[in-house]
């Protein structure tokens, strides 16, 4: 769910089908170390695949939209 969710918010042509963020996220309680550690994560794939700046800026902000949720 996590690629259809990604590819609909970019503009892909894809439907998100999945539960809302707070729905799927409310009963992990994910703490801000987690939450530091995922982003930490994502900024090492964006290095690694060499992913360009605007490119990152708007997933960042993308991830950054769903924190009140998650």
């Amino acid at each position: 769910m996590v690629m259809e969710m990604a590819c609909w918010a970019t503009g892909g042509p894809q439907k998100y089908t999945g539960r809302s963020m707070k729905e799927s996220h409310q009963h992990l309680m994910i703490t801000a170390a987690e939450r530091e550690a995922f982003l930490d994560d994502l900024q090492q794939t964006f290095d690694r695949f060499a992913v360009p700046q605007p490119e990152q800026v708007e997933i960042k902000a993308i991830v950054a939209s769903t924190r009140a949720d998650i």
